[in-house]
């Protein structure tokens, strides 16, 4: 499958591993309309790439991304933002049935920190720089920086990295929480993807499963409920006839698709 050209994006995929590399040179990877959309259509694409498992997403090693294109922002209004459709397309990037992994090498601001936030995977180098730094414009996170971060670190630690605006290293955001696996900033996008890779050697209908149950909002018990009722429905799916044999006959697994 030909992947399609992008002006903001580069879609690439290799091997079961999809790769969406921000690449708004011009703006330092600031995110407009034009963009955002770019993004949610490059996830998409790759997503329905039968052979692609998991997704990366990054930017440079100066910028994941800086949030939001101020440009853009200042020539809008409540209603015009809203009638553009300024959020659409990052609040559709929920659609994305397999895993997403963020790999932040630099910084991640604003509508960059929210990015990462939507993905299910957040790798960082120790020199990364994370901030929801909104209320220096008289604003506040508007793709979910509140919401996630409460729900991801707690009251305290949310409130005091959204009412501040600090910009936090890599290393904090790990000590945090925030951030899964911290790496350090030599050789960063290799050691990333020898990680990634591991994962998306995985059998692709598990890998779907498990995001869908981590994301989901229910309660404990509606939650044990429906990861039990996809368990058992999982026994059923060739993957699962493939591990089971490839575990007693001591041999790789070949996944189906």
């Amino acid at each position: 499958m030909s992947l399609k050209k992008y002006k903001n994006i580069i879609t690439q995929v290799e091997g079961h591993l999809g790769c969406l590399i921000l690449n708004r040179n011009d703006e330092n990877n600031s995110l407009n309309i034009e963009i955002s959309q770019e993004i949610y259509e490059g996830l998409r694409e790759l997503e329905l790439n039968h052979t692609v498992r998991v997704i990366l997403i990054h930017g440079n090693q100066k910028f994941f991304s800086p949030g939001a294109d101020i440009k853009e922002l200042n020539q809008l209004n409540s209603t015009s933002a809203k009638s553009n459709g300024l959020f659409n397309f990052l609040d559709k990037i929920k659609e994305i049935k397999i895993p997403i992994i963020a790999a932040v090498e630099g910084y991640a601001l604003g509508g960059g920190m929210e990015l990462s936030l939507m993905c299910d995977i957040i790798i960082a180098s120790k020199e990364a720089k994370f901030s929801q730094p909104e209320i220096n414009l008289g604003l506040i996170p508007g793709v979910g920086g509140t919401q996630r971060l409460k729900y991801y670190l707690g009251k305290y630690n949310a409130s005091y990295l959204c009412l501040s605006g600090e910009i936090i290293s890599g290393q904090r955001a790990y000590e945090l929480g925030l951030v899964s696996i911290l790496l350090e900033k030599n050789n960063f996008l290799e050691k990333v993807k020898k990680i990634v890779e591991k994962i998306a050697e995985k059998p692709k209908s598990s890998l779907i499963e498990i995001k869908k149950l981590i994301s989901s909002n229910e309660s404990l018990e509606q939650g044990l409920e429906e990861e039990r009722k996809i368990f058992y429905s999982l026994l059923d799916h060739k993957n699962a006839k493939i591990g089971l044999n490839s575990f007693l006959n001591k041999t790789k697994a070949n996944w189906e698709d």
